[in-house]
């Protein structure tokens, strides 16, 4: 499946790496992976229609928030992570005779983490920006022994 494939490009492409990639690169890289799953199994006879609706939402979720690029909101990731992706987690492993079942799992569980730390990021992001400069510091005290002024 193309999950496979993927899997095994991504563990080539980081054999050769020298450091770990950075959270948007495996946000990047992991996000047609996902897709490509999600979209494959909305449309699969072994699932049931009410699942196949419940994976095309978390499809056209993913799709929408991997296309967003640097405008990622936390509102749209935290949809996503917070209920979408659970309940396909739920969906494909409440099915076994999906193909490479285990290998969709891993990966769907692989990137939970990696979109609640995307919103994590621009949570810490967003309060940095927003915390004031620090207040001036007050004017030092004199010495012991000297007058007061």
């Amino acid at each position: 499946m193309l999950l496979a494939a993927g899997i095994v490009a991504s563990v080539l492409l980081f054999a050769g790496c020298s450091s770990l990639p950075t959270l948007q690169q495996q946000f990047t890289q992991a996000c047609p992976i996902v897709t490509a799953d999600l979209t494959t199994l909305s449309t699969s006879p072994l699932i049931g229609s009410t699942d196949q609706t419940a994976l095309a939402k978390a499809a056209a979720a993913n799709k929408a928030i991997c296309a967003a690029g640097g405008q990622l909101n936390v509102t749209d990731l935290k949809a996503f992570h917070d209920s979408l992706l659970p309940a396909a987690i739920a969906v494909v492993n409440g099915n076994p005779l999906i193909p490479d079942q285990t290998a969709i799992l891993l990966v769907l569980n692989t990137f939970g983490p990696i979109v609640q730390q995307m919103v994590d990021q621009i949570i810490t992001a967003a309060t940095a920006s927003a915390v004031p400069a620090s207040a001036p510091a007050a004017a030092s005290t004199p010495l012991a022994g000297a007058p007061l002024q």
